[in-house]
């Protein structure tokens, strides 16, 4: 484990606006800085930093922390790699501790059976020739580190001599319960290993050698592994794309074949639909993306759907629409380089793509597509863009762009953040006490004075109350010390709220008061089941308990 004390020093002396304005367009705004939010397409900005409490929160989507949460999140990065990340941006030396990252041996698990892959595909002459079949470089087969799965219970019966327990390929994902016993999940199958951001390995892709079903299958997700959350590719592209529009295809050897001729710049979906994630994903390093699907039907509608989750995640998306019978692959290896580069530059954008080949010549086929680039327009989150498309396509059907821009939904206005202890007198009161003892040492003294987690009935303020009374005497403490030590999101992002929501707390004189009483009245349920129950001697003990907090009530 990192040391508390370094851990602290990491938090106290990052410069959390700093850190985040390398990611976010920010901008002052009283004490606080503003930007769009990194984790949600939006269109007004809902984003705050505050240079003060060292936190920031998004009042849209919920998410909050610290600077090491906002690298964890954002980076896809454990707490133990977060912080190494900014200790290495201020200079300080972290030692390389085991054990910190409670996924570690899922990570250790995957990255054995990596190698082992690795192996097999160096002592398979059928998977070989299949390799070259495919026409890939040794250099890029050993960057993506390609493997092969044989036939049979290879990976199981290997197990032990690899110092892999069953039990943890099972949580991998490496295995799978049959009747008869475990059998391996990937079998007679190329193996792509699927890297995380940072590059570990976190999962598998795998292809059937020859006929079998079906053609592509990934693992399943575990507890490090979510294929709607990771793009095949990400950690190898990731440099490339900031530099250059990242070229999206669904394929993994599609990717492979492009890398092989110079395209570094391209990520793969997962097999299924792209998510919003996905696309968030691809945000972080450019706001363009160039869609390169298969040319027949099924590729045009996954291009279709891939293009509307682009779009409302705040990325302006190129179709590159490749002759029926097509993929990326197969037209690298038969047209080459060099027309595959001619396609790319031709590329269409969504208006276009929309129109189609032929320009609709009747007001029913023309109204039908104006609706359809309406409902696209109505996705983009960011206002200049979604003015600057309204006017092109109006321009094309000659109509006014108003008739594009009317009728979509008017956004509620957001009022100002109120203090959780400034709310109205019928607001949950558990929350308040929780929302103030959070924010002041002395607050969460008293808590533990009066055993306050104890009473408090929802499941995540407790946990707060809880964790806040255990740490109360550790240096730093506060609400960013929370933030980083908490294990549940909502939590975590309730306390970011709590923390930019204005008003003043009160004194601790108040809040000594209102937690005696909100005991008192917890006491006063205890002593009603007690009394149901008929424990006579348990109501007396309640009831004396009750009376003496009431009485040094002020």
């Amino acid at each position: 484990m990192i040391k508390p004390e370094v851990i602290e020093r990491i938090r106290q002396e990052t410069d959390i606006v700093e850190l985040i304005s390398g990611y976010v367009a920010l901008k002052k705004v009283g004490r606080n800085y503003r930007g769009l939010c990194p984790f949600h397409a939006e269109r007004s900005p809902s984003f705050y930093v505050s240079p003060e409490r060292q936190s920031y929160h998004c009042f849209g989507c919920g998410a909050g922390g610290t600077a090491i949460t906002f690298v964890m999140q954002y980076e896809k990065m454990e707490f133990p790699e977060a912080v190494k990340f900014l200790a290495k941006r201020l200079g300080i030396t972290v030692e390389e501790e085991r054990g910190g990252d409670k996924h570690q041996t899922l990570y250790d698990v995957c990255e054995k059976v990596s190698r082992f892959y690795e192996e097999c595909l160096t002592k398979s002459a059928t998977a070989q020739d299949y390799i070259q079949k495919r026409g890939l470089s040794n250099s890029t087969v050993k960057r993506f580190r390609l493997g092969f799965a044989p036939g049979g219970n290879i990976l199981r019966g290997a197990a032990r001599r690899l110092g892999l327990a069953e039990e943890l390929l099972l949580q991998a994902g490496l295995v799978v319960k049959k009747d008869d016993g475990l059998i391996d999940y990937f079998r007679e199958r190329i193996i792509f290993p699927i890297f995380s951001v940072s590059g570990k390995v976190i999962g598998f892709g795998g292809r059937v050698v020859g006929e079998g079903e079906p053609k592509y299958l990934n693992s399943p997700d575990t507890p490090i592994f979510h294929k709607g959350e990771i793009l095949y590719g990400i950690f190898q592209a990731k440099f490339y794309i900031r530099e250059e529009i990242p070229i999206l295809v669904e394929g993994n050897f599609d990717l492979l074949t492009l890398v092989d001729n110079g395209f570094n710049n391209v990520v793969a979906g997962m097999g299924t639909a792209l998510t919003a994630a996905q696309a968030l994903l691809i945000r972080r390093y450019n706001r363009q993306a160039v869609l390169c699907y298969d040319g027949d039907e099924a590729g045009k509608k996954a291009c279709w759907r891939s293009l509307n989750t682009l779009l409302a995640s705040g990325i302006d998306p190129g179709i590159v629409l490749l002759p029926q019978g097509y993929d990326p692959d197969s037209y690298l290896r038969t047209k080459g380089r060099e027309d595959f580069l001619g396609l790319i530059s031709r590329r269409r954008d969504f208006v276009d793509f929309v129109i189609g080949e032929k320009m609709p010549q009747t007001v029913a086929e023309q109204r039908e597509v104006i609706e359809e680039l309406r409902s696209l327009l109505a996705m983009i989150p960011d206002e200049a863009s979604r003015e600057l498309y309204a006017v092109r396509i109006a321009k094309v059907f000659n109509i006014n762009q108003g008739v594009l821009l009317n009728g979509k939904l008017a956004e509620k206005s957001k009022s100002e953040p109120v203090h959780p202890l400034m709310k109205s007198a019928g607001s949950i009161l558990e929350e308040n006490l929780v929302a103030a003892l959070v924010q002041k040492r002395q607050f969460a003294l008293v808590a533990v004075e009066f055993s306050f987690s104890d009473t408090v009935q929802d499941k995540t303020l407790r946990k707060i109350a809880r964790l806040a009374e255990q740490v109360c005497d550790e240096p730093g403490f506060g609400p960013a010390l929370l933030m980083d030590l908490i294990d549940d999101e909502e939590a975590r992002q309730r306390i970011a709220r709590w923390v930019f929501s204005d008003g003043t707390l009160p004194s601790e004189g108040e809040f000594r008061n209102r937690v005696r009483q909100f005991r008192a009245r917890w006491l006063h349920q205890q002593i009603e089941e007690a009394d149901r129950a008929g424990d006579k001697a348990l109501v007396e003990r309640l009831l004396q308990e009750r009376n003496r907090l009431l009485k040094g009530v002020v």
